[in-house]
């Protein structure tokens, strides 16, 4: 009998699972348990044939009996197939392996090669708990794979070169540069779209701006045409580089999820933008195994929900756990798994069902009750997690076309930000401003007795609550670290109370309603 580990994935994160292979002479068939699932059922006829492409012989004439320790758990997938190969060879004592303690995972096409499988550096880095020593991966998941592994993790490309590599007569095929990874960059940075394409929206560049610097959430309002998605797409580009660790849990989600076989970790942030179609499922994740939905795929990114009205209330409601703790928690019969969900929430949506309640040229066609109808889904709570909120009012034609382009460009705006980031690290924090909470208020967002007189005076006359204050403080925060001080003072509780709270505390309805 032969052993060896493998592994799949469980959420993100992987799972080593021992694969036993025996051989019975006096029987004729291939059997896999271990509650395979379809995925693993079917391997059984593409093993066979990539054994016998490479030129090995396929032991017909005995069963073979295959066991995915441990037994009691379902499992599914291909990525068991590159290693239940190599079992029949060595149990068949066609090859024998190179020392022990090997680990192996990779999807087998019919002809032999190996192809790679989702969440590799999450089971990767599962097999080196275990204290596996070497392991074979498929050659074009090797760079995520040495990320967490090193010179530990071996890249094949076929069956015959897996041989060759755990019989000793070859090392691993090298590491291939792929070219272009990550898109079009320009010094080191990604090449997207530049606010210098948007004219005016002075002081929604200057919200966005001030999102980036804290990682807070947005909601921009106005009628159809006026910018809004146009904007949105523009944040990513504000927000500072993957650190190491933020590159490994962006690189975790996106490879669990299948999106990611390039080489090396993931180096743009996430920008994910689903329709309102989407179900909660999609949105959050789900399934009889779960599995991550959109706002984990857009963890350390930005996630745009446009038309945010017509998104379910279900789904709506499901982000308040993910906005205020950064994950999300689905249980199943089967399993309970906990996603991460760290991400900058930007929503755009209409005043209204016709889209012109705040427009100034345009009459609106909704009468209060429908836009009553409108707004319901938007629940105080979800709203009370939105620190930014913007009207974006469109632009005449006439203005538009005699307009000139400002110098609120990409790189200006994101050299702001990343100097708030350098003020907020050398004032001794480092987490994001989002996360200051009300206990420790007072170390990271000092006031002077002026900005304290004015936050006391808006909160009772706006009916703040005590998180609505922590939300108040936090902004007014990152707007003091775009300026590069230290003292909460009086205009940064004012713009900060501007954004969270504009037109004087009439609730969002009335600020629409006022516009």
């Amino acid at each position: 009998m032969f052993r060896i580990q493998s592994g799949d994935i469980i959420g993100i994160d992987g799972r080593v699972v021992e694969i036993e292979v025996d051989l019975i002479h006096e029987l004729k068939n291939f059997v896999i348990s271990g509650l395979p699932g379809p995925g693993i059922r079917e391997a059984r006829d593409r093993i066979q044939s990539a054994i016998v492409n490479c030129n090995y012989k396929f032991p017909r004439e005995s069963r073979i009996v295959v066991n995915l320790a441990p037994a009691s758990s379902e499992k599914d997938g291909a990525a068991f197939d590159l290693p239940i190969a190599l079992g029949i060879l060595a149990s068949f004592e066609q090859i024998e392996f190179e020392g022990d303690g090997w680990g192996c995972i990779g999807e087998l096409a019919l002809d032999g090669r190996v192809r790679p499988v989702p969440g590799t550096i999450g089971i990767v880095a599962s097999l080196l708990d275990r204290g596996v020593k070497r392991i074979l991966v498929p050659i074009d998941s090797l760079g995520e794979a040495r990320a967490v592994a090193g010179d530990r993790v071996e890249g094949v490309g076929s069956l015959s070169r897996a041989v060759k590599v755990v019989t000793g007569q070859a090392s691993g095929e090298p590491l291939q540069p792929t070219s272009n990874r990550g898109g079009d960059r320009e010094g080191g940075r990604p090449r997207g779209p530049d606010f210098h394409d948007v004219l005016g929206q002075r002081s929604v560049k200057r919200a966005l701006a001030i999102a980036a610097a804290g990682h807070h959430n947005v909601l921009l309002v106005g009628p159809p045409g006026a910018g809004k998605s146009f904007l949105a797409r523009r944040l990513p580009s504000l927000l500072p580089p993957l650190e190491t660790r933020e590159a490994l849990e962006v690189t975790r989600v996106l490879s669990a999820a299948g999106l990611h076989h390039g080489q090396g970790l993931a180096t743009d942030r996430p920008y994910r933008a689903p329709h309102h179609t989407v179900s909660w499922a999609g949105l959050v994740g789900g399934g009889s195994i779960p599995r991550p939905g959109e706002i984990t795929l857009a963890h350390r990114g930005v996630l745009f929900l446009d038309e945010l009205t017509e998104f379910p209330r279900r789904c709506l409601e499901a982000l308040r756990e993910p906005l205020e703790e950064g994950q999300i928690s689905i249980a199943r019969a089967g399993a309970s798994l906990t996603f991460p969900a760290r991400f900058i929430l930007v929503a755009a949506m209409n005043p209204c069902p016709c889209g012109y309640a705040t427009h100034p040229r345009r009459r609106c066609r909704c009468g209060a009750e429908r836009i009553h109808r409108y707004l319901e889904g938007l629940s105080g709570p979800l709203l009370d997690r939105i620190d930014l909120r913007l009207a974006v009012d469109g632009m005449a034609g006439e203005t538009l076309l005699s307009a000139r382009k400002e110098q609120d460009d990409t790189p200006s705006l994101r050299a702001a930000v990343e100097r708030a980031g350098a003020f907020r690290r050398a004032r001794g924090q480092t987490f994001s401003n989002r996360a200051i909470d009300w206990e420790s208020r007072e170390r990271w967002a000092p006031l002077s007795p002026r900005a304290h007189r004015l936050l006391a005076a808006s909160a009772a006359e706006l009916d703040l609550s005590t998180r609505g204050i922590t939300r108040v403080l936090r902004l007014a925060r990152t707007c003091a670290d775009l300026e590069e001080r230290r003292i909460l003072e009086e205009r940064h509780i004012l713009e900060a109370l501007e954004f969270r709270a504009p037109r004087g505390g009439e609730g969002f309805g009335g600020w629409l309603a006022g516009r």
